[in-house]
């Protein structure tokens, strides 16, 4: 019997414009290149046009044993095992390191931490059974370093990468390939308009000037107004998407795929700055109190 084929993707947002739409680029693009794809989100009723494309939507809520089980349990039903699984949901934390709530950064690791980390538990049995899978992990740019005002988000994915990295020589016997995916910023990206949209439920007043700040660097990310600058060194979802295509069909994958020019960019620029003219050039560059 032929392993699975089945694409298990979580974090497929509906079209709010508050996500960067990984999720559902990528979804589109494997079902229209002939894959089985399970789009997966906290809720499926902003999903139903990837329904009326004959996609498979479910509801899964990382934070949920209960949700992830059966989605898995459903899949295996179906397929024998999950195939590929696309760890996509996350979301962004914003606030300092010494105003945000204790509560809020657990919040922040139970999604993009804790979450992705069960939902690989749940599908190795599966794919150590057929010896096969692909597990790709969806990181950042800022998996590598950090920055004023996203800590607790970026310390996520730089956990992402540890465990990829450990998983990835634990599950090489049994055929299982682990990817990581690390893109550039990306354009149309959920991005603040206001401070009142960043939903600090901290002391914003300690650092008004600089998520004043914050917002308006941020704008150059909105896609709708065709950004200059900064917004030049972003890369859309469709490039992502197209890169985990390539990530589950590659017979050799590689550990991983750096996506736009600052991500390739940024490993021999940091090693040719040293510390300390690295973190000059980040907060010259970023907002910074």
């Amino acid at each position: 019997m032929s392993p699975s084929r089945a694409v298990l993707i979580t974090g497929v947002n509906s079209r709010s414009g508050l996500s960067s739409g990984t999720g559902r680029a990528t979804a589109l693009r494997l079902h229209r290149a002939g894959w089985p794809v399970y789009a997966t989100g906290r809720s499926t009723e902003g999903l139903q046009d990837l329904a009326d494309e004959g996609i498979t939507t479910l509801r899964v809520d990382v934070t949920d044993e209960e949700s992830m089980a059966a989605a898995v349990k459903r899949v295996t039903e179906e397929h024998g095992a999950v195939g590929v699984l696309v760890n996509n949901a996350a979301y962004s934390l914003n606030g300092t390191i010494g105003e945000t709530p204790i509560d809020a950064v657990r919040a922040q690791f139970e999604t993009n931490f804790f979450g992705l980390s069960r939902m690989t538990q749940l599908v190795l049995p599966g794919m150590r059974e057929q010896r096969s899978g692909r597990i790709v992990m969806m990181s950042s740019i800022f998996g590598l370093f950090a920055t004023p005002g996203r800590g607790y988000y970026q310390a996520t994915k730089h956990a992402l990468e540890a465990i990829s990295d450990s998983l990835r020589l634990e599950v090489a016997p049994a055929g299982i390939k682990v990817v990581v995916i690390e893109p550039s910023p990306i354009l149309g990206s959920f991005v603040p308009t206001t401070v009142d949209d960043l939903a600090l439920d901290a002391n914003s007043d300690l650092y008004a000037d600089f998520w004043e700040h914050f917002v308006e660097w941020h704008g150059a990310y909105r896609e709708v107004e065709h950004p200059k600058g900064r917004g030049r060194t972003s890369v859309r979802a469709g490039d992502v998407a197209a890169v985990v295509e390539k990530a589950i069909t590659a017979a050799r994958p590689r550990i991983r795929y750096r996506i736009g020019i600052p991500v390739r960019l940024l490993r021999p620029q940091r090693a040719i700055f040293g510390d300390r003219a690295w973190e000059a050039f980040v907060s010259r560059f970023f907002p910074t109190p």
